[in-house]
């Protein structure tokens, strides 16, 4: 059996919504009402199934009122969470783009700053601005001082992770679709070697293995003694 429509009457009050009068009637003979809010006392124009479907809540401005409030508990929900050098503190307010930013604690320096909620979880921001370009410019020194002889240090001692563009995630492998094989090589002191295409990976990657201790050879340790400051520095950072 239907469920009996509920008429709106004028002058009555539907949870914390009055209809104080009927506004308009359009066509398809749907009113409009003018609506008072007991929440706030705001005036506002809705329908009469809006009435109903927001009688417990009320104008459009409680409802977002509430909708923000129930968003910044959320987010103070995080409260005390540490996420890499990151600890949340507390709601601080909306940007921009009305995404919620937090203030935290830089575990690093134990700076206090505000970041975006959203860039925290995700992992974009893992410590405050302060600490990324103290680390932006170690990393500049690093590179700089790692370059030696037409080549980098760290891109040959295994600590530089893999291009993210890579198709087989193995540094010196990548895979040829139209082939179905595996081409390996090695760059050094400015020069990539062909050490050739396999039907499998496992041949690619013992190939790579092979050429690192035949061309790089004591490439390694000539820079440790030579330079022990620097290798220091760098295995430091």
């Amino acid at each position: 059996m239907r469920k009996s429509q509920v008429r709106i009457k004028e002058g009555l009050t539907y949870g914390v919504i009055t209809a104080k009068s009927v506004a308009e009637e359009s066509t398809n003979k749907l009113k409009t009402w003018n609506c008072e809010c007991k929440k706030c006392n705001g005036l506002f124009q809705c329908t009469g199934s809006q009435i109903l479907k927001y009688q417990n809540v009320g104008c459009p401005n409680c409802r977002e009122k509430a909708k923000t409030e129930q968003r910044i508990i959320k987010t103070n929900s995080y409260s005390g969470m540490v996420f890499n050098s990151l600890k949340i503190m507390e709601f601080d307010h909306f940007d921009k783009k009305n995404m919620p930013v937090v203030q935290c604690k830089c575990l690093n320096c134990g700076n206090i700053t505000q970041i975006s909620l959203t860039k925290i979880l995700s992992g974009e921001s893992k410590q405050c601005a302060n600490c990324s370009r103290k680390n932006l410019t170690i990393g500049k020194e690093i590179s700089e001082m790692s370059y030696v002889d037409n080549t980098y240090v760290i891109a040959i001692d295994g600590r530089r992770k893999t291009n993210k563009n890579s198709t087989t995630k193995v540094t010196g492998v990548s895979y040829f679709k139209k082939q179905g094989k595996y081409r390996a090589y090695i760059n050094f002191k400015r020069k990539q070697y062909y050490l050739g295409l396999f039907e499998k990976i496992e041949d690619a990657i013992k190939a790579r293995k092979a050429a690192e201790q035949n061309i790089y050879g004591n490439f390694l340790e000539w820079f440790q003694n030579t330079y022990p400051e620097e290798w220091k520095k760098i295995n430091k950072e």
